[in-house]
């Protein structure tokens, strides 16, 4: 397995670990977060105009990009082809699995089952690597008769996951009429530094969901027709 690939493995799988590879000893290595990801998603309707699955797109800082891809030049042209991209993205979507994918889908306040995840990959552009996937639910919601909204953020902190700044969530396919969205946008991450023991709060739940984007789905319902 490539160097690369091992390491991203352990990032997701064993967020921490990577602490003090990642950053000199004289750095504090439990001051989170380490990476940081612009997202976007897509919210995918099926025909009958009902949520089937989030495509979403993280765009990793330059520091993690340079470090995830190194040795995976396969071919030394000087480039990262998505086909030696292809490994790194389904290690990042095997790992991720067991963590729901850092995204929470919630269903009149449940948590949603998910499918399989089969559509990924990665590019690297511009010197940022990306990781686009498309995380179907185990059932299509319809938005207008239940409640639908999604979270996405890392528990542990180590990563920072924030929704990116211009439209960060479209629609695609059929959406109900007048289907709207309503954002809550988290804080800024980019100057923390919290300690490791400061993550959890008192009730032991994470503070990484104060600093999350909360999207919730606004369609009203259908209007019957004579």
């Amino acid at each position: 397995m490539p160097r690369a690939t091992a390491r991203l493995t352990a990032l997701f799988c064993a967020a921490g670990v990577l602490g003090t590879a990642l950053f000199p000893v004289s750095q504090p290595a439990q001051a989170h977060p380490h990476v940081w990801i612009e997202s976007k998603t897509r919210i995918l309707f099926d025909a009958d105009q009902r949520v089937r699955a989030l495509e979403i797109e993280w765009r990793f800082d330059e520091f993690y990009s340079v470090f995830a891809v190194e040795g995976l030049d396969v071919n030394g042209d000087g480039r990262f082809d998505e086909p030696e991209l292809q490994p790194l993205a389904e290690v990042n979507v095997t790992s991720l699995r067991d963590y729901r994918y850092f995204t929470y889908v919630s269903v009149d306040g449940r948590d949603a089952e998910y499918g399989k995840v089969v559509d990924f990959g990665s590019t690297f552009e511009d010197g940022l690597l990306s990781l686009r996937f498309v995380l179907p639910l185990a059932q299509p919601v319809d938005p207008r008769l239940e409640n639908v909204g999604f979270t996405s953020y890392d528990p542990s902190f180590y990563i920072s996951i924030d929704a990116a700044k211009d439209r960060p969530v479209t629609f695609a396919g059929p959406a109900p009429e007048r289907c709207d969205l309503r954002m809550e946008r988290g804080g800024g991450t980019e100057s923390l530094n919290i300690a490791e023991t400061d993550i959890f709060d008192s009730a032991g739940l994470s503070i990484a969901a104060q600093f999350a984007t909360h999207v919730t789905l606004d369609c009203p319902p259908a209007v019957a027709t004579q």
